[in-house]
């Protein structure tokens, strides 16, 4: 007897797998004869969905050679980027690395989607059927699961460490093992599965940390003190499985102080639900989607495409009837799914283009240090879609029970609704093909300087550093981290895409002997990656930076300069705290705030000595002017305000490498702009 219901448990698992990897290939079906050269999605995968190709692709390289995954020397030189607090999605690239290596991160990718839609699916149904008992309405679970609206939307914007929504779902499932059988293992498979969800997406650890809260306390049971142990254990080999990446990540974030500053409320509101969201149709279907667009999409959504948080009228309907007719099962699942409304509703209460000023329980999750390194309350909707698993399938066995003879029609019918509401989506593929240009260089080619600058959403350069491999300057990453090097003369003009019109501390040659200094080999201009009107201000500054040099390729759409090798020369520029130079009569100045920073490199391998000559006035009255070198106290001068301004001289000896000059001085509103800080002029350097 046992070992018929092991076996029928065993046939329906399959069949269950196989249904759920049917529909995937038909999800995927326009992507699959292009299964390694292109992925499939909306817009934004064509930014998002390529940044995760080249995740997948950095982890294959890290792990191959042996280097950290969370640390990249291949962009932000020559700082390094650090990935900890970006949407790495580490399990992933684990997960499908045998592909990626052997048919290229394409292919890795669109494997990583079709796994995580099947797995989803399994993950749902074992959740729903632990929950009913019963096969057939816990396939519907699955499918209504791994199919909804938020998930299909997840594919359509290419967010790949949010499409793997399996591990948070295998979390759920073996924590109501681990709360309900108080077995050991499961509470050790629910804690790997933790780690599994932060290793993916640390959105959703967090969500699965709020979910856990209200989970035990929904589920609590005595004896507490095995309920305890089994909480303790899920948490401490989450805890532990964690640690090498979560440390780092939270003093990375502590290290960026932008990171812990306060969170526009704008911006919070903007990537909050709508309470009439959640009873909008989804925006992906082709029959009605383009009338939610231009309804709710331009009334109330304009800044974000990411709020489709539609929970699907069948969905909602079998929940309904679920929660109706199983109230004993399903009361527990219909707040874990409140829950998920709730929080993803954001900080107050918004109805259509109505702001209540009702607050609401994100509040809380606001609070928390380093807030501001990327919330998304929306996103949320993952927990209500986690909980309409069960609460479907509840409602899905209490129909099958009541049909009778008609079980399989109303089956039937039941799945072709679904089928019909969730399965299409509007698509498109975004091939891989780059410009033939890229298939020549390689990684001896040196650094490479794109024009633009790669930076927020400009992903074309990392697109083609999968195929030659060569440093980038910038990059595009979900959190662009500080970058000082942006600001270095020459850089500086193709990132603002003119020509530059400072020229204090930029002696002619300056953006050469910098480009050595950082290994800087080409520069390429993509000029169809830029508005017609900069082009020709982009070809001003190429002769400005890099006067009579040839390119060694050219077309209509891209030209690359090599970099002229020169003699190494000591060269310094303007670091943070400046304002913009200013102008007249052949003269130049650039006011200082309360500090600013002079960054001075010497190319040498020795050090060296240096005399840096300042003429500086002060604002309005005398001021005490505090010079440090990298951190070191140097020398306090007296500032005095007078017609003529106040020569001065630093003697340094600088070792090899670059160091800051800090100079900082009382400062305060300038009386003729009151939003400027004023404490110093410098009228010379050299």
């Amino acid at each position: 007897m046992k070992r018929e219901y092991i076996d029928r448990n065993t046939v329906w698992l399959l069949a269950a797998t196989t249904i759920y990897l049917l529909l995937s290939l038909i999800t995927l079906g326009p992507v699959l004869p292009y299964f390694a050269t292109a992925i499939m999605g909306g817009p934004i995968a064509n930014m998002d969905g390529w940044q995760n190709v080249w995740h997948l692709w950095w982890a294959a390289q890290a792990i191959t050679t042996g280097q950290n995954p969370f640390v990249t020397p291949l962009l932000y030189h020559p700082d390094q980027a650090l990935l900890y607090v970006q949407p790495l999605n580490l399990s992933n690239g684990i997960l499908v690395l045998p592909i990626t290596l052997a048919f290229g991160p394409v292919a890795g990718y669109n494997s990583v989607v079709l796994l995580a839609f099947v797995l989803a699916g399994v993950a749902g149904y074992l959740l729903a059927l632990r929950v009913t008992g019963h096969h057939l309405a816990a396939l519907v679970g699955g499918l209504a699961f791994a199919w909804s609206p938020f998930h299909l939307t997840r594919l359509y914007d290419g967010q790949l460490e949010l499409i793997a929504l399996q591990w948070p779902a295998f979390y759920a499932f073996f924590a109501l093992r681990a709360v309900e059988d108080r077995r050991v293992r499961d509470a050790l498979l629910a804690g790997l599965m933790l780690a599994l969800t932060g290793y993916t997406s640390w959105y959703y650890l967090l969500f699965m940390l709020v979910w856990s809260s209200i989970f035990a306390l929904l589920w609590w049971q005595r004896p507490w003190v095995v309920a305890v142990r089994q909480w303790a254990m899920i948490g401490a080999l989450a805890l532990l499985l964690l640690a090498p990446a979560l440390l780092p990540g939270l003093w990375s974030l502590y290290r960026d102080d932008r990171s812990l500053d306060a969170v526009n409320p704008e911006d919070l509101r903007a990537y909050s639900a709508n309470l009439v969201d959640f009873a909008l149709p989804s925006y992906l279907h082709p029959l009605w989607g383009p009338l939610v667009h231009r309804t709710a999409g331009a009334g109330w959504h304009q800044l974000s495409g990411d709020w489709n948080v539609a929970l699907g009228y069948t969905i909602l309907l079998l929940a309904a009837l679920g929660l109706g007719m199983a109230r004993r099962l399903a009361w527990r699942w219909a707040i874990l799914a409140g829950v998920g409304m709730l929080f993803a509703l954001g900080p107050e209460l918004l109805v259509a283009t109505w702001r209540t000023g009702i607050p609401l329980p994100y509040q809380l999750i606001q609070a928390l240090p380093g807030a501001a390194f990327g919330l998304r309350p929306m996103r949320f909707t993952m927990l209500t879609t986690l909980a309409l698993a069960p609460l479907v399938a509840l409602g899905v066995r209490e129909l099958l029970a009541r049909a009778g003879q008609r079980q399989h029609s109303v089956a039937v019918v039941i799945i072709a609704l679904c089928l019909f509401e969730l399965l299409p989506m509007q698509r498109q593929n975004h091939s891989a093909a780059i410009h033939p240009y890229y298939h020549t260089l390689g990684p001896e080619d040196g650094v490479l300087l794109h024009v633009p600058v790669p930076l927020y959403k400009n992903v074309q350069p990392q697109k083609a550093q999968m195929t030659h491999g060569a440093t980038l300057i910038g990059g595009y990453l979900a959190r662009t981290p500080a970058y000082d090097l942006l600001v270095a003369p020459g850089i500086r003009s193709f990132l603002h895409l003119q020509p530059e019109r400072e020229q204090m501390l930029d002696p002619a040659g300056t953006a050469v002997a910098i480009f050595n200094y950082y290994q800087i080999r080409q520069v390429i201009v993509n000029w169809d990656a830029m508005h017609p009107e900069r082009r020709p201000l982009v070809a001003e500054a190429i002769s400005q930076v890099l006067p009579g040099v040839a390119p060694i390729y050219s077309d209509e759409t891209l030209t690359a300069f090599p970099v002229p090798v020169v003699a190494p020369r000591p060269f310094a520029f303007f670091g943070d705290g400046w304002h913009p130079e200013e102008y007249q009569d052949g003269r130049r100045w650039r006011w200082m705030s309360e500090q600013a920073e002079l960054r001075l490199f010497n190319p040498d391998a020795e050090p060296q000595r240096f005399a840096l000559h300042l003429a500086l006035k002060s604002y309005q009255e005398p001021r005490e002017l505090t010079l440090m070198l990298d951190e070191m106290w140097l020398d306090q001068w007296p500032i005095p305000v007078s017609a003529e301004p106040q020569a001065r001289t630093l003697h340094l000896l600088l070792p090899p490498g670059e160091q800051r000059l800090s100079l900082s001085a009382p400062a305060e509103p300038e009386a003729q702009a009151p939003g400027r800080m004023l404490s110093v002029v410098l009228l010379e350097v050299r």
